[in-house]
């Protein structure tokens, strides 16, 4: 099975910038919305996991580590101390077969690694603490504990593992910057008190992202329920700037959510705007004639699709959402629906799309 390097198409020794402008690269190559086939979005998954990985310099690390372990490479001074050498420098040294407890204990670092590099805090911890009880001389245990303990937000303990492991090995540099840092941190942010009333809310990642998708549908549901309920005064085409300011914040919150959630491609990949030699780029036509009448827009599509094939997943997204917040700003409104009908999914397209580039540009920032 192929490395994370071989899987981006790169050596050890590619720096970060090169990670990212091969990973981009290969997200527009393999993305399932431009690459159909099955072989793609397993390649797709791949990529992704890779780049995770070799893009967080700490992690990074780490896999290097236990890559070069798995190709078969000779354990350094990290993971045993260093042996003494033989007396006489004529004769050879003994061949000595390695003993069982220092095979041991090589696996049980290995499966801390591991651990760590998947994001298994848990289990790596335990590993680590295991190793530390067969060598508590050892400084990879209490580099890795250090390593967890970091990743937790428990600087202190991490500070005091830190420091044990320096201590056992003081001429390793990364173990000095790692201890550097931490007493940075520590001094520039001094705990904050403790509240027993308060007790501290800890989530996995995903029910973090879970929650924040939550709050942001609330939010949109929310405006459609004030659109029912404020109103405003009718003025132009029986709207009123009540509404207005409704259908421009939903659509905005929906294609933000929408972005930043990967549900869709990225803007540029789902409406090309560049022109091929003297044809209009299909995205332009496809925005210009939504701004028009967005029902006619999405029927085009929609008979685009079907008779020619080349269905893009993210622009069906965009459609049916846009189709389903008219319809319920239609249903809620309650002056004029037929108008809203018609016409709401103009104005709800056109703020979905800033949404949709905000998130694309924060995105795109953060990499």
């Amino acid at each position: 099975m192929q490395n994370h390097y071989e899987v981006l198409g790169l050596s050890m020794h590619a720096t970060q910038e090169a990670i990212r402008r091969r990973y981009r690269e290969l997200v527009r190559k393999y993305h399932p919305d431009v690459n159909p086939s099955p072989q793609a979005k397993e390649m797709f998954l791949r990529i992704q996991e890779a780049y995770q990985v070799l893009s967080d310099p700490e992690r990074r690390r780490h896999y290097d580590a236990l890559l070069r372990l798995q190709m078969g490479e000779p354990p350094s001074a990290r993971y045993s101390q260093p042996r003494a050498q033989p007396s006489r420098a004529s004769s050879p040294p003994p061949k000595r077969t390695t003993p069982p407890r220092e095979d041991e204990l090589r696996r049980v670092i290995m499966q801390a690694e591991r651990a760590f590099l998947q994001g298994r805090l848990q289990d790596a911890l335990s590993w680590a603490k295991q190793a530390t009880r067969m060598a508590p001389r050892n400084p990879k245990g209490h580099e890795i504990i250090g390593d967890v303990y970091r990743a937790q937000g428990h600087y202190e303990a991490a500070l005091n593992a830190y420091s044990y492991a320096v201590q056992l090995d003081p001429h390793n540099p990364d173990l000095q910057r790692k201890l550097e840092s931490m007493i940075a941190r520590t001094q520039a942010t001094p705990p904050a008190p403790a509240r027993a009333f308060l007790p501290a809310l800890r989530l996995p990642a995903e029910w973090k992202l879970y929650a924040a998708q939550s709050l942001g549908w609330g939010a949109v549901l929310f405006l459609v329920v004030l659109a029912h309920s404020i109103p405003g005064t009718p003025r132009l085409l029986g709207w009123s700037w009540n509404l207005l300011a409704y259908l421009g914040l939903a659509g905005f919150l929906a294609g933000f959510l929408m972005a930043v959630s990967r549900w869709i491609a990225p803007l540029e990949e789902a409406f090309p705007w560049r022109r091929r030699k003297k044809q209009l780029a299909a995205g332009t036509v496809l925005v210009a004639l939504s701004a028009l009448c967005f029902p006619l827009a999405a029927l085009l599509y929609a008979l685009l699709a079907l008779t020619q094939g080349g269905l893009s997943r993210s622009v069906a997204r965009v459609f049916g959402t846009c189709a389903g917040l008219t319809l319920l700003f239609a249903l809620a409104y309650p002056h004029d629906w037929l108008y809203t009908t018609l016409f709401g999914g103009n104005f709800l397209f056109l703020s979905l799309l800033a949404g949709w580039y905000l998130a694309d540009n924060m995105r795109l920032g953060a990499d």
